[in-house]
């Protein structure tokens, strides 16, 4: 399978990662052990993770091969799992170009809008400036936010979610 990258999103399990920390809040005093390989559709890298109960690590390891198949490997050993329902909630995260078109033909505001963005210390004015803007973070996976916006004399910003809690039209 190739999974979607992770995305900022108001779903919990939209993404492998999400997926994963929904799955250890739920269950993960059932998981005694846990691992795999996730073939992440914007990666060349294989995305490798592990964890023990509730505990969960990954970051991005060697590139794939150019013969090797991308395929993701989840291995989960513990007691009570349900096989169905782990199958159910990563096929959730499966990539497919007409879900990543809905995804964005979803947002609310395009390139140029002017907006209000929420801070700690209230609201602020900007443009929007990008979509869809994919950042690699370091030692993890990427974040993918709605919008990158570029405050009014002020710099570029990410908003994490679509919603009127962080992003809104401008006034």
């Amino acid at each position: 399978y190739t999974y979607y990258p992770p995305q900022m999103s108001t779903s919990k399990t939209e993404t492998p990662r999400q997926n994963t920390q929904s799955l250890l809040a739920d269950k993960g005093e059932n998981i005694f052990r846990m691992k795999g390989v996730l073939a992440i559709a914007s990666s060349e890298e294989k995305f490798v993770y592990q964890g023990v109960h509730m505990i969960f690590t990954g970051e991005f390891d060697e590139v794939w091969a150019e013969d090797e198949e991308r395929v993701s490997k989840l291995v989960f050993i513990g007691k009570n799992l349900d096989h169905a329902e782990l199958n159910t909630g990563f096929a959730a995260c499966l990539y497919s170009e007409e879900r990543a078109q809905q995804k964005e033909q979803s947002l609310r505001f395009q390139v140029g809008d002017e907006v209000e963005v929420k801070f700690a210390s209230g609201w602020s004015r900007g443009t929007i400036v990008q979509r869809m803007f994919r950042a690699r973070m370091q030692g993890g996976l990427d974040k993918v936010a709605p919008y990158m916006v570029r405050i009014t004399n002020g710099p570029r910003m990410l908003v994490p979610s679509d919603s009127e809690d962080f992003v809104r039209r401008a006034q």
